[in-house]
């Protein structure tokens, strides 16, 4: 797909970051985890089972919206997972990006429940998933939306997610048919990174695939300041620790979940990464309670992992 951005909404449980994750690496997009951007209060009242009001939400929305626009500017294209639940809350989002698509992910309640409660490491208690469904306004036929049914495989609902969105924008005479110029291509960074409050948040970058040839585009080259490769058993998990050097960490087996202050965490697996840069603020003392992140393997493959040092 050209650059577009593309969220994909839903209640708690549907699968949006899976899909969403899936989706902006078959078109090539940065990827923004939605609940990324939360306060610490939102989430700490979400912990809870305290339902978000309007009010609550707005500084939330706004602050996916920016990003949104941000995108729009650079013409790099984004894919958020949000669960956008209300036509309100979707018109916040679409302040950001006019032209902004929806991929609306719905299934039957016992599966979301099912799902909901499965989650592990998630602030989202499955308590709210029927206070969440109450809210639910499905999008409309003039909000750009596609819908698609959560019960097959995630890569599934992906590529039914993705045929709908090309269909769609095709109809149009939108950004793929054959006289659009070529796409901009860029490779997506996901970076760890301390924010201003001291705690550890995940954002997505775009590195521009500007040098080399049409058929194998490649971005500048960037400085190292040395690699290496680790081994983490089965049932390793780290406590909660700031990066000492800025380094780039690629999963080259098994799986990694990275935990957050306040119960937000994320998976990579095996041809993944992310960028570390969650450093201690300068002057501060170390405070398990604020600062920091935490690492451990999943399933039952040892972690292989490669940190490449700035």
């Amino acid at each position: 797909m050209q650059p577009v951005s593309v969220v994909v909404m839903g209640v708690s449980g549907c699968g949006k970051s899976t899909v969403g994750r899936l989706l902006a690496q078959a078109c090539g997009f940065p990827y923004l985890e939605g609940d990324d951007l939360h306060s610490p209060e939102n989430v700490e009242r979400m912990r809870s089972g305290i339902a978000l009001t309007d009010a609550q939400r707005q500084g939330w929305l706004q602050r996916i919206a920016e990003r949104l626009a941000q995108a729009q500017a650079q013409s790099s294209g984004l894919v958020v997972a949000c669960s956008a639940l209300k036509r309100a809350y979707r018109d916040v989002l679409r302040s950001g990006a006019p032209d902004l698509r929806f991929v609306y992910l719905h299934g039957d309640h016992a599966l979301l429940q099912q799902r909901s409660s499965q989650r592990i490491g998630h602030f989202m208690p499955s308590s709210l998933l029927d206070s969440q469904l109450a809210t639910l306004e499905p999008p409309d036929a003039d909000e750009n939306a596609v819908s698609v049914d959560v019960a097959p495989p995630p890569d599934e609902v992906m590529r039914s997610a993705l045929a709908q969105l090309q269909t769609a924008s095709a109809v149009r005479g939108g950004p793929e048919s054959d006289t659009s110029p070529p796409r901009r291509v860029t490779f997506t960074k996901t970076v760890l990174f301390t924010d201003t409050d001291g705690r550890a948040r995940f954002r997505d970058e775009a590195i521009d695939l500007a040098q080399g040839t049409p058929e194998s585009m490649l971005s500048v080259v960037f400085a190292s300041g040395g690699y290496q490769l680790r081994h983490s058993p089965v049932g390793f998990r780290s406590q909660f620790h700031c990066t000492g050097t800025p380094q780039w960490v690629f999963i080259l087996s098994g799986q990694m979940e990275i935990g957050l202050q306040g119960g937000v965490s994320r998976v990579f697996t095996a041809g993944q990464h992310f960028y570390s840069t969650d450093q201690l603020p300068h002057g501060a003392r170390f405070d398990a309670h604020v600062h920091g992140h935490w690492s451990r393997q999943l399933g039952a493959e040892p972690l292989v992992t490669l940190f490449v040092r700035d």
